[in-house]
């Protein structure tokens, strides 16, 4: 059968494996382990009254896989849908695509979860949430040569093949002195074309990453 959306696949990175030690979900290879849908903690762990307090910065990268056996992911994109969370002092999400070229099956690393990633510098391009809770961040495609570049949300160029995957990182900031907010969230979607001769099919992969306040962070999977 075509691809389904169920056919596009998260990955923790590294030797991560879960919320118990996302922290080392910081690139480099793929992680055997899938990314829990609903799963509290399963990206970022809790912020603490510390780093609220300071400040903090912190890196995770991902990959998305396209898990099925024959079908490609064509015209493949990402972008932030919109998000809930405080008016003033709140923290923010972005999120870029590695350097390397789509289908590369690599990304680079942090050494830290507070280090950015050692990629070409300048060359990554970080796409953070939008201006309003209903304002798409800008989307990030694929040249012809596979390389991340931002576009307009109906453009897209390339195809990452079957059992392929391209690593994506997120960047959090939260601001010193940020406060706790209620059902925190965003959505990281990424859509795809796919072929079932004579017909082009769009689907759309949705990854909502929740923070139930300050203090805690999740991403959770919406079919």
């Amino acid at each position: 059968m075509p691809l389904s959306s169920l056919d596009i696949v998260f990955y923790y990175t590294g030797l991560a494996t879960g919320p118990a030690n996302n922290t080392i979900s910081l690139g480099g290879t793929i992680s055997l382990a899938t990314i829990t849908d609903a799963l509290a903690n399963n990206i970022y762990d809790d912020v603490t009254g510390d780093e609220s307090g300071a400040g903090d910065t912190e890196y995770r990268g991902i990959y998305v896989k396209d898990t099925n056996t024959t079908y490609t992911m064509i015209n493949t994109k990402f972008w932030i849908a919109g998000y809930l969370r405080a008016a003033t002092g709140a923290d923010t999400i972005s999120i870029a695509s590695s350097t390397f070229s789509l289908g590369a099956n690599t990304m680079g690393i942090c050494t830290d979860e507070s280090t950015a990633p050692n990629e070409t510098a300048g060359s990554i391009i970080w796409v953070v949430e939008g201006a309003t809770p209903t304002t798409p961040s800008n989307t990030v495609g694929f040249t012809s040569a596979g390389l991340a570049t931002t576009i307009p949300a109906s453009i897209g160029a390339t195809t990452l093949a079957a059992g392929s995957y391209f690593g994506i990182w997120l960047r959090r900031i939260v601001p010193p002195g940020a406060l706790a907010y209620t059902s925190r969230a965003c959505t990281l979607k990424v859509q795809c074309e796919t072929t079932a001769s004579p017909y082009t099919f769009t689907l759309t992969k949705e990854y909502v990453i929740n923070f139930d306040g300050t203090r805690s962070g999740a991403i959770s999977v919406v079919q």
